[in-house]
C-alpha cells in the first residue's frame, strides 16, 4: 500500500517535468493557429519583411530550440511563419528597394493578438520559411525532401533551385539553396498556376497569366489617379524637400513643418541587439516616407534625430515641383539632358549604365539622389539616402 501511495505522489511531478515535443515543421499542415507554433520565451518578432515576401505578415524567431525538420535540429536557424493579411496586398510596401523591415517584439498572447489585428491579419499560418546557410544542412534537408516527394522540378530562374507541387497535401515546396532558403506553403488559397518571390522568381505551373497574377498580389493598391489630398512637395536645387535639409534638419523640425501631416512614426529595431536602427515616418496612402537616424544615446530625443533621407515612390500621388525644372512624367532622355546642363548634377554616379538603366543616381555631397523611371522610361519616383 505504501508503494502505491509513493507512486501516486510522484506521478504529478513526473508529468510536470515531461518536456513538450519539438515542432517538426515538415509535418505541419500550415493552417495551424500562429499561437500554437510559436513560443513566447523565444525572441518573437512580428511585422513586415519585404526582403522575403512583401504581401503577407511575418512571425520570425531565430535560434529557437523548439523546431526540427524530419528530425533534423533547427536550433541554429531562423524560422519565419507567413500569415495572410489582405491589408498588405499593396505595392506601397514593396517599393522600398526590397529592403523594408518593420518587425516588432511580441512578448505574450495579448500582444500577438493586438499586432495581428493591426494588420487585419488572420490568426493562422499558411507558410513557413527556413533560413539555411550551412551546406551540409542544406544537403541533409534536401535528401529528406527527395526521399518523401521525389527529385522535384528544376527552377529555371536559379542555378540550383528545385520545387515540388504536392497536390495531395495542398503544398508548394521551394528549395532555394542559392539564397539559403527552404519555403513550404499551403497553396489552398494561392494561385494554382503561378508563384513568385524574390528568391525563386516567377514560376509557371501551367497556364500562368503573369499580369493577372501580379495584379492579384497588389489588389488593394490605390490607383494614383484615385488618390486624394495629395501633399504639396517642393524640391530645391540641393534636393532638399520643403526646406527640410537632409543630414541637418531634425525630427523636431519635421514635426513642426506642414510636411509632417498624415505621417505615422515607426521605430525599426535590430532583432538581435534590441537597439533602434532608424526612425521612419510613413504616409503609405501617398507612398511618401522620411527616414531619420536614431541618436544612440537617446533615440527619443527628437532634437537629436536627423533626417537621413526620404522617398517618393509614386510621383503621381503628390503635387511636386522642382527648382531645377525636372517634372514628374518627364522622359528619361529629357531628364538626362536637363541634368547635364545644370550644375546641380555635379556627378552622375551610374553614368556608365545609362544606356540600359531605368534610373539616374546623382552624387550630392554625402548623399545620393536616385531618380526612378517606369517601364515607359517616364520619371515616376525618387529617393534620397
Amino acid at each position: 500500500m505504501k508503494t502505491h501511495l509513493f507512486l501516486l505522489a510522484i506521478l504529478p511531478f513526473m508529468i510536470s517535468c515531461t518536456k513538450p515535443e519539438k515542432i517538426d515543421l515538415s509535418k505541419l499542415k500550415l493552417d495551424e493557429p500562429l499561437v500554437n507554433v510559436v513560443h513566447f520565451n523565444d525572441s518573437l518578432l512580428v511585422g513586415i519583411e519585404t526582403v522575403e515576401y512583401p504581401f503577407c505578415l511575418f512571425a520570425e524567431v531565430e535560434r529557437s530550440q523548439e523546431y526540427t525538420f524530419e528530425g533534423i535540429d533547427l536550433s541554429k536557424q531562423k524560422i519565419m511563419f507567413q500569415i495572410n493579411s489582405e491589408k498588405l496586398k499593396t505595392d506601397s510596401i514593396s517599393r522600398f528597394g526590397g529592403a523594408h523591415i518593420d518587425l516588432k517584439f511580441v512578448k505574450n498572447k495579448n500582444e500577438l493578438t493586438s499586432n495581428l489585428r493591426s494588420f487585419d491579419a488572420e490568426d493562422k499560418i499558411y507558410g513557413v520559411r527556413i533560413a539555411i546557410e550551412d551546406p551540409s544542412l542544406k544537403s541533409e534537408i534536401l535528401k529528406k525532401i527527395k526521399l518523401k516527394y521525389g527529385k522535384g522540378t528544376k527552377n529555371p530562374n536559379t542555378d540550383n533551385g528545385l520545387y515540388w507541387n504536392v497536390k495531395k497535401e495542398n503544398k508548394y515546396i521551394f528549395f532555394a539553396p542559392d539564397y539559403d532558403r527552404l519555403i513550404i506553403l499551403n497553396n489552398t488559397n494561392l494561385s494554382k498556376t503561378c508563384y513568385w518571390d524574390i528568391f525563386n522568381g516567377l514560376l509557371d505551373f501551367g497556364g500562368c497569366d503573369n499580369k493577372k497574377y501580379m495584379n492579384g498580389l497588389v489588389k488593394n493598391s490605390t490607383k494614383p489617379e484615385d488618390v486624394k489630398n495629395k501633399p504639396v512637395v517642393k524640391i530645391d536645387k540641393n534636393w532638399n524637400l520643403n526646406n527640410l535639409a537632409t543630414g541637418k534638419s531634425t525630427e523636431e523640425d519635421f514635426l513642426k513643418s506642414p510636411a509632417s501631416k498624415n505621417f505615422e512614426r515607426i521605430e525599426e529595431i535590430n532583432g538581435s541587439s534590441g537597439e533602434m536602427n532608424q526612425i521612419v515616418y510613413q504616409d503609405e496612402y501617398h507612398d511618401f516616407y522620411f527616414y531619420f537616424t536614431a541618436n544612440p544615446k537617446n533615440p527619443h530625443n527628437k532634437k537629436a534625430n536627423r533626417i537621413k533621407g526620404y522617398s517618393l515612390n509614386d510621383l503621381k500621388k503628390v503635387k511636386i515641383s522642382f527648382e531645377n525644372r525636372l517634372k514628374a512624367g518627364m522622359k528619361f532622355d529629357e531628364a538626362l539632358k536637363l541634368l547635364d546642363k545644370r550644375t546641380i548634377a555635379k556627378t552622375i554616379k551610374n553614368e556608365g549604365e545609362l544606356s540600359f538603366a531605368n534610373y539616374i543616381i546623382i552624387k550630392n555631397g554625402l548623399y545620393e539622389v536616385s531618380l526612378v523611371f517606369d517601364e515607359n522610361l517616364l520619371f515616376s519616383g525618387m529617393f534620397v539616402k
